[in-house]
């Protein structure tokens, strides 16, 4: 027997079509998961507490997820994803000016700015630097593979700004992820500390370890 047209693309309630229904829940958990994962941690985080948050029954969690842990890789790569597609803008805008190269170093300060900014919020800070730590080997990929991406994005931005460093693919590699590193073991450190130092301060710090890197690395060249 042929299905119906409903049957094919799902029932409409509301003027919504099913998938359209499924998509609202879906973003719902993932809004609860980075409330809850950010404020009482992924491990304290059960299905139950993640349905009340939501406001939405277990079904509809095993709808879109096999366990909390597909939740949290999906909250922790949203977050990335939105700090380095600010940081990318940035990039872009810059790239757009005529007058880019008399601004490296208020670039520089931007993006670190932007990125500051975004981890300034406890909860997504959590996320990133805490919650995410020692979870499965399965998160432990997806995290050095988010280390390797800012990396990457780091380096992109070095070569637009400093063309003249000469050093190897493994070495530029290493070195972009050796900034990223400090970048990281600070933020932490910045949480931590319950973020008694001033944003500006962050960024003035991070800046220099950048420019003086840059700088010495382009040195006589």
């Amino acid at each position: 027997m042929k299905k119906s047209h409903d049957a094919q693309i799902g029932r409409t309630y509301a003027g919504e079509a099913q998938a359209e229904r499924q998509a609202k829940r879906h973003q719902k958990f993932i809004e609860a998961g980075h409330e809850l994962f950010g404020t009482i941690g992924f491990r304290q985080t059960t299905v139950r507490v993640i349905c009340k948050q939501a406001e939405l029954t277990d079904r509809y969690f095993y709808e879109s997820f096999s366990s909390m842990e597909d939740v949290l890789v999906l909250v922790y790569e949203q977050a990335i994803r939105d700090i380095q597609t600010k940081i990318l803008l940035t990039i872009q805008n810059n790239d757009d000016r005529d007058d880019q190269k008399d601004d490296v170093d208020v670039l520089i300060r931007q993006v670190l700015d932007i990125f500051f900014q975004a981890v300034e919020c406890p909860k997504t800070a959590r996320i990133i630097w805490l919650e995410v730590l020692g979870v499965s080997t399965r998160v432990d990929v997806i995290y050095n593979n988010a280390i390797r991406s800012f990396a990457a994005l780091f380096l992109q931005l070095s070569l637009s700004l400093y063309p003249n460093i000469q050093l190897s693919e493994a070495e530029r590699d290493v070195v972009a992820i050796g900034i990223v590193g400090a970048i990281s073991q600070s933020t932490m450190a910045w949480l931590l500390d319950g973020y008694q130092l001033d944003r500006q301060i962050m960024v003035n710090s991070m800046f220099h370890i950048i420019k003086g890197t840059s700088t010495q690395l382009t040195l006589n060249h």
